[in-house]
């Protein structure tokens, strides 16, 4: 069973008197040391390197590698004379230039078009007189204007998020139904032994040695 399923049990148990000292504190020292051998895995790691010696040794070794070969830039440069059409071709470009894309009536109409426009007079006196035209009404804006001083949160409502930074996590620890002389477990730290043996002992504290 895992350490997440053992403390959902003892988080739900219902019977007077199952979540004993032993418990408990046996789901708490497994986090505990599910933690240290976490930390030191990731400490040890510290020393990795992604390539190896042999790799890093093989890529500046690699420095004097080209992409192609000698006969490759050899052809390279002996292709410095060719061009990508023929002389036929050169020629028939060059004959081309007197060609027009329209016709001589074409251009005529093209010029005689000058004149016209895409709107009718009426539309663009219509056009004019539209721009006294606003989106909203003078009752709107002035809704808008007078909703300024609103809020998205009452008074109240802002006191009490304030006041609830004074909020901390407790421990739900209960003493009915165990033996006499038991006590409810306010406070859980970590410590190493030296310091747990130099150190006061709360009677409502629970100790965990990480060492």
């Amino acid at each position: 069973m895992s350490i997440r399923s053992e403390a959902i049990i003892i988080r739900d148990e219902t019977t007077v008197g199952a979540n004993t000292a032993s418990r408990v504190g046996g789901n708490l020292l497994k986090i505990a040391d599910d933690l240290i051998t976490k930390q030191n895995d990731i400490n040890a790691n510290n020393s990795k390197v992604g390539i190896s010696t042999q790799q890093a040794t093989d890529i500046t070794a690699n420095n004097s590698k080209v992409g192609i070969s000698t006969q490759q830039a050899t052809d390279i440069t002996a292709n410095n004379s060719k061009v990508g059409i023929s002389t036929q071709q050169a020629t028939d470009i060059a004959t081309n230039n007197s060609k027009v894309g329209v016709t001589t009536q074409q251009a005529t109409d093209i010029n005689a078009n000058n004149s016209k426009v895409g709107i009718s007079t009426q539309q663009a006196t219509d056009i004019a007189t539209n721009n006294s035209k606003v989106g909203i009404t003078t009752q709107q804006a002035t809704d808008i204007t007078a909703n300024n001083s609103k809020v998205g949160i009452s008074t109240q409502q802002a006191t009490d998020i304030t006041a609830n930074n004074s909020k901390t996590i407790t421990i739900n620890s209960v003493t009915t139904g165990e033996p006499t002389g038991s006590y409810a477990v306010l406070n859980v730290v970590s410590l190493t032994q030296a310091e747990y043996d130099a150190g006061a002992k709360v009677a409502t504290t629970f100790y965990i040695i990480t060492d």
